[in-house]
């Protein structure tokens, strides 16, 4: 195989048609530069240059190599050129997929930050379906996830990295008939509509059990509230119409809280909290600009869990704590209309 260093040095001493020029712009000695043109030759096993009184001269074969080798020498530059732009994220690109939850709470702000600290990189951002995420980070269409970590935990070909919990509260417009009452039980808050997304299979019979409201997807065994949305802020917009009941982790609901044009309800099961995180193929080496994002992410979300605490403290609800109802809810269970 051609060595581009070789070539380099054939085509610096065919722009100075002199061997002792040619070393000292390549910085070498000359007795160096003459073993590696012999060396040139004797791979391709023709002579390359004619050397004559005047200087030197390449011979046909050496026009040839000439004109392709610096085809070759500048892609390799820019080729380097291209990595070190890569690892300081001049350049590069990031295919991020996400459920609905982390969007709205991390992942688009994560996203915003990178774009402003690097402009230059190339970033597509998908929310949808999340067996359809998991599939496409399985099949390399995406570079990692940000989704529930228990339908993925068991994926051997997925590493799972887990991101800060966040409490989920119900929440309410601030004159519903809930407001006020010291401890609401399931029953009452479930007894008016309650508007979320879908949950996932693992807790949706036992959710449906316990709310007795809603349904089970006969496609995919997921519960489908009575009102089915598929973003945390499409629920906002619904309770702050009516008397529907959602549920959210605190910082989401911070800026009506404070608004006041939501509150939260004295009432909040112990398992009620996101279990997201990344998701990615495992030994699979992340690009420059994903270990960026998820730095990015991390960030976002130590910050919402100080939110979190701020605003809990400000409005300062007593909640009483109140444990799963049947033993089907498992370890890391998710808020009510959590599905991401």
């Amino acid at each position: 195989m051609l060595d581009l260093r070789l070539l380099h040095q054939a085509l610096t001493l065919a722009q100075h048609r002199n061997f002792a020029r040619a070393a000292q712009a390549l910085h070498i000695t000359q007795p160096a530069l003459s073993r590696s043109i012999a060396g040139l030759e004797s791979t391709l096993g023709e002579r390359l240059f004619d050397r004559t009184k005047l200087g030197v001269e390449p011979t046909s074969f050496g026009r040839m190599l000439l004109s392709r080798a610096q085809t070759l020498v500048d892609s390799a530059t820019e080729l380097e050129r291209d990595f070190k732009l890569m690892r300081g994220l001049q350049i590069g690109e990031l295919r991020v997929g996400a459920g609905p939850y982390p969007v709205e709470m991390s992942v688009s702000q994560a996203v915003g930050r990178l774009m402003a600290r690097h402009p230059n990189l190339r970033v597509e951002l998908t929310s949808s379906d999340l067996r359809s995420t998991i599939e496409a980070v399985l099949q390399r269409k995406l570079d990692l996830a940000v989704i529930e970590r228990s339908m993925v935990e068991d994926e051997p070909l997925l590493a799972v990295e887990a991101l800060p919990e966040h409490a989920a509260y119900y929440f309410c417009r601030p004159g519903h008939p809930l407001v006020g009452e010291a401890e609401p039980s399931l029953e009452r808050v479930f007894s008016f509509p309650f508007v979320g997304t879908r949950l996932p299979r693992r807790a949706a019979a036992g959710f449906l059990e316990m709310a007795n409201v809603g349904r089970i997807d006969p496609d995919t065994g997921d519960y489908l509230p009575p009102i089915k949305v598929d973003t945390i802020a499409a629920a906002k917009d619904v309770v702050m119409k009516c008397d529907a009941i959602g549920v959210a982790p605190l910082a989401m609901l911070a800026l009506e809280i404070r608004a006041g044009r939501l509150c939260t309800l004295p009432l909040r099961l112990d398992w009620m909290h996101t279990h997201y995180g990344f998701a990615y193929l495992r030994g699979r080496q992340l690009s420059p600009a994903a270990l960026a994002f998820m730095a990015e992410v991390r960030g976002v979300e130590a910050e919402l869990a100080s939110l979190s605490e701020r605003v809990r403290q400000a409005t300062e609800v007593a909640l009483p704590q109140r444990g799963p109802p049947k033993p089907w809810v498992l370890r890391g269970h998710r808020s009510p209309g959590q599905n991401d």
